[in-house]
């Protein structure tokens, strides 16, 4: 029995110090072959590429919209040039995708692209139109030309990545204007 115990033992140990050598073995032969990335990183860079080619498109579209086209000249021009810009970014981010080979490489990049929103170019176009609009009514009040004049270079500072404060801004300087000629069209 003690003589059965010591042999089981003995194997063990043995077993202990040979397994250890053996899993060096095949950790060592393993970078011999080349890596390919994962399958769940191509899917992923697939998608990604999907998405960012969504938004490139969305971004061709407005620049050609007739909803910017309609903007005064030197505004368009700005706005044009802002949405090029975004598009250029996005050939970055598009370059950077493809050349992922991890799964981290492949989330930070749909972290950033999540933070890119082309609403943020519609926004500013909608802003600079109610600007314009309201820059004949307020000729004559000095406060609500300098609130529409702040209104326009926040809007047109804004990109893709921006927050929603800094839409918020814009937009409440279009508030306070109009709130500065409503305010003279009661009392005259």
């Amino acid at each position: 029995m003690n003589t059965t115990r010591r042999i089981t033992a003995t194997a063990l140990a043995t077993a202990a110090l040979v397994a250890p050598s053996a899993l060096a073995a095949t950790a060592v032969a393993a970078p011999d072959k080349p890596t390919k990335p994962a399958k769940a990183v191509k899917a992923q860079t697939k998608q990604l590429l999907k998405d960012i080619a969504g938004k490139d498109k969305r971004l061709e579209r407005l620049s050609t919209s007739t909803a910017v086209e309609a903007l005064a000249d030197d505004t368009e021009a700005e706005v044009v040039a802002n949405v090029t810009d975004a598009r250029t970014a996005l050939a970055e981010l598009r370059t950077t995708v493809e050349a992922a080979d991890s799964t981290v490489d492949t989330r930070a990049a749909r972290k950033e692209l999540r933070s890119f929103r082309v609403e943020n170019f519609r926004i500013v176009v909608s802003i600079v139109k109610k600007v314009e609009g309201l820059e004949e009514a307020a000729a004559a009040d000095p406060e609500a030309v300098t609130h529409l004049a702040a209104a326009e270079a926040a809007a047109l500072e804004i990109t893709a990545t921006s927050t929603k404060a800094d839409l918020r801004a814009a937009r409440e300087h279009v508030k306070a204007a109009q709130a500065e000629l409503e305010g003279e069209t009661t009392t005259a």
